[in-house]
């Protein structure tokens, strides 16, 4: 099926979103100490060059365009996107694409690519919630589900869970895509971003009831909201929360400073 989609929304998350992973690709494999503080949009000279996050957030976007069943057309979106980090253009694909993407040459591009996600679509086989493809706890389902918030459902965790279960098999890896879709769902519906966190956060006490895991998340979670609070150095406060590999460390440092820089944008970012 296809899902009636609240486009200007969608598309300004899809903005910032790239935003953001514009400003930090270039520095993603660099350590606090290396970065210059002087590397802020003002300073950036020529094109804004996204990476594999933005990327996939697109072909996630793609798979809720298709009629269908959104699970299989989802999958087959990121083969889709797979082929784009080996080939040159449309013309050397192994398969017919689904995605319209694929039209644009500048789709093909190689940006640094996540392993688990490279590695679970090169297998072939479809990760579930029954059985686990691998532990992988990696950001590389949290980066792409942001679309999911944007549809017109209900339940917008179970499709983010689903999504996240794909690629990913730790659960730390669901509570993430669940958190960031919950959240930006409340946004989108006019709550402010201190009562949607609220409310996203009994959601998904509510939806892992009993796991260990999500009480570690919100811990951290609750670690983020308090230094935003307070008047703290920021690369301080969000080296304490993590360095952003994985699921929760990368939702938490976005959710610190997403707090703290709430009326201010490019800070934020």
């Amino acid at each position: 099926m296809k899902y009636n989609l609240n486009i200007d929304q969608l598309a300004g998350c899809l903005l910032g979103g790239a935003l953001g992973d514009a400003l930090g690709y270039p520095v993603e494999f660099e350590k606090v100490s290396q970065m210059s503080q002087d590397h802020d949009f003002d300073k950036i000279v020529g094109k804004l060059i996204v990476s594999d996050d933005t990327q996939m957030t697109l072909f996630t976007a793609n798979a809720l365009l298709l009629d269908g069943n959104l699970r299989i057309n989802t999958w087959n979106c990121y083969q889709d996107w797979l082929e784009t980090q080996f080939k040159q253009g449309k013309s050397e694909l192994s398969h017919r694409p689904i995605s319209w993407l694929m039209e644009y040459p500048e789709m093909y591009a190689s940006r640094e690519p996540g392993r688990t996600c490279l590695m679970t679509l090169m297998r072939g086989i479809l990760g579930d919630l029954n059985e686990s493809i691998n532990q992988s706890k990696g950001c590389g389902a949290l980066m792409r589900v942001a679309p999911l918030a944007f549809i017109d459902r209900e339940d917008p965790y179970s499709v983010a869970i689903e999504n996240s279960a794909l690629t990913h098999g730790h659960q730390m890896s669901h509570i993430a895509s669940a958190v960031l879709v919950g959240l930006l769902r409340y946004i989108s519906e006019g709550e402010t971003l201190c009562d949607s966190v609220s409310l996203m956060r009994q959601d998904i006490k509510r939806i892992f009831m009993g796991s260990l895991e999500v009480k570690v998340f919100d811990d951290l979670l609750q670690q983020a909201i308090l230094a935003s609070e307070k008047d703290f150095d920021d690369m301080e406060i969000i080296s304490r929360l993590g360095e952003g590999w994985v699921a929760e460390e990368t939702l938490a440092i976005a959710l610190y400073c997403s707090l703290k820089y709430s009326n201010d944008l490019k800070k934020a970012l």
